[in-house]
């Protein structure tokens, strides 16, 4: 009778150890396709800011070719010839000469699961320290604001056209710029192609940096 008592008591110990591992089975696999989940989402949030650098990387390229062509041959450019400079470098479907001439470009960002990594606290589990510094580096990039658009030279253009359209009595911009341009345009126009660069080599670099980031958690995961 005490061996049937005790074999009894052992079959129960067992299967209560049997539950609990089941449970804890369960739990991990839960945790791994979270994880798992969350890796993919995050992946593909960062190919996206990536894609983004990259198409902001080709409108730069085109602002700062078109500036160029204006402010090296500043003494004989006309508003036709900046009107075909553009066609040639096109980066805004709109070709009116003050957009052409004062429009700015900025990064798009897409930060839903960075900011859900960071948030959460998940961030912690990633054991690579290095790595982790790499994703909050990134969140910062995105929230950071270092390559929005240049508002503050693009309305001090637009104020210049709109300055001498009021002296003129005149809307036609093409005309203003012809009979007008000046020293303080000039100086203006310099100013967004010197920020347009400034804000393509942060580009330039952050793109590199996405590609590493990219390969790191594709080949060794985030967890």
């Amino acid at each position: 009778m005490k061996k049937e008592y005790l074999f009894n008591a052992v079959a129960i110990f067992v299967s209560i150890l049997g539950s609990f591992g089941v449970e804890r089975l369960i739990e991990d696999r839960k945790e791994k396709n979270e994880n798992e989940v969350l890796k993919t989402n995050l992946v593909h949030e960062l190919e996206q800011n990536y894609y983004s650098l990259l198409a902001l990387r080709a409108t730069l390229n085109s602002v700062i070719d078109v500036s160029d062509s204006i402010t090296s041959n500043w003494k004989n450019i006309d508003s036709k010839k900046i009107i075909n400079f553009h066609q040639d470098n096109i980066y805004d479907i709109n070709e009116r000469l003050e957009f052409i001439l004062s429009n700015s470009y900025g990064f798009t960002e897409k930060n839903m699961y960075l900011n859900s990594l960071v948030n959460s606290g998940l961030i912690l589990k990633i054991k690579s320290t290095t790595l982790r510094n790499q994703i909050e580096s990134i969140n910062l990039l995105v929230s950071g604001g270092n390559l929005n658009s240049n508002q503050d030279v693009k309305q001090n253009i637009l104020d210049w056209f709109k300055i001498k359209s009021e002296k003129e009595r005149n809307l036609d911009n093409n005309f203003l710029f012809d009979k007008h341009k000046d020293f303080k345009l000039l100086r203006l126009l310099t100013l967004r192609r010197r920020n347009e660069v400034y804000k393509l080599s942060l580009v330039e670099a952050n793109i590199k940096f996405l590609e590493e980031i990219i390969a790191e958690i594709k080949a060794n995961g985030l967890f």
